[in-house]
């Protein structure tokens, strides 16, 4: 990994995605940012691991960089088409170089807020909260990304419609790669975590069952949430497989 490319991308991101539109450095830019995406992501998905723990921190830090390098690989063709149909008719190369200088930027930031989950899982943060403290850093690191890319992509028409529609293109492929490599963390109710779970639809099937289930409707048969994953009882009322209503843990379980 060039050191020299990493402390731009730290200090100048706005440098190195010039050098990315100029067609300036590509090999050495690539070559440090899958540097940079293979550390940082690594070390944070190891943490998020670090919930269950043993295996589960080696799986989830194969799995995370996995999930970005999948999904840089399927995107970078539609960013190279959008700038060329947005008047950018950029070579290929700049165009991996760019895409993989946003991703390290990303990883960058994931390595940054990596200690401060680790101390916050290891004093006993719980699956949600531990789930939303991770989305949440994935979210700050995601606009670290778009910064690197709208420096890229440069000023002019069509700047910002490039950005948008292969950031939205990025996420629906990273929210697939990322659902098909789950789990992360690992529910606390199960004995063993699998390498991968079993295909259960897919993200976009996912998100449409979070939300109902956020408003307490459940379509898995009225299966009532994990056990293990309210250590304090459940927060709303559930029928259980024999219509029987329960209202969470008994005092003996929390």
């Amino acid at each position: 990994m060039s050191a020299s490319v990493v402390s731009r991308l730290l200090r100048a991101p706005a440098e190195v995605a010039a050098s990315c539109r100029e067609d300036r450095d590509i090999r050495a830019i690539a070559l440090a940012s899958l540097g940079a995406i293979a550390l940082g992501s690594a070390v944070f998905g190891g943490v998020v691991g670090s919930f269950r723990g043993r295996e589960q921190i080696v799986y989830a830090a194969i799995k995370v960089p996995l999930a970005m390098l999948i999904t840089l690989a399927l995107s970078a063709p539609a960013l190279h088409a959008f700038s060329a149909v947005l008047g950018r008719p950029w070579p290929m190369r700049s165009v991996i170089a760019l895409a993989l200088a946003s991703a390290a930027r990303s990883s960058l930031v994931l390595l940054a807020f990596a200690p401060v989950l680790w101390l916050a899982i290891d004093v006993g943060l719980g699956y949600h909260a531990s789930s939303v403290a991770a989305w949440l850093v994935y979210a700050v690191a995601g606009l670290a990304a778009v910064g690197v890319l709208v420096r890229g992509i440069g000023a002019g028409r069509g700047r910002w419609l490039t950005a948008v529609a292969f950031m939205a293109v990025f996420f629906a492929v990273g929210g697939q790669a990322a659902w098909i490599l789950r789990p992360y963390l690992g529910r606390p109710s199960e004995k063993a975590v699998p390498f991968l779970r079993a295909s259960e639809g897919s993200f976009s099937d996912a998100l449409f069952r979070s939300f109902r289930s956020a408003r307490g409707i459940y379509d898995d048969d009225g299966r009532p949430p994990y056990p293990g994953d309210y250590p304090h009882g459940y927060p709303y009322p559930y029928e259980n497989e024999d219509g029987v209503a329960g209202d969470g843990q008994a005092g003996s379980e929390r």
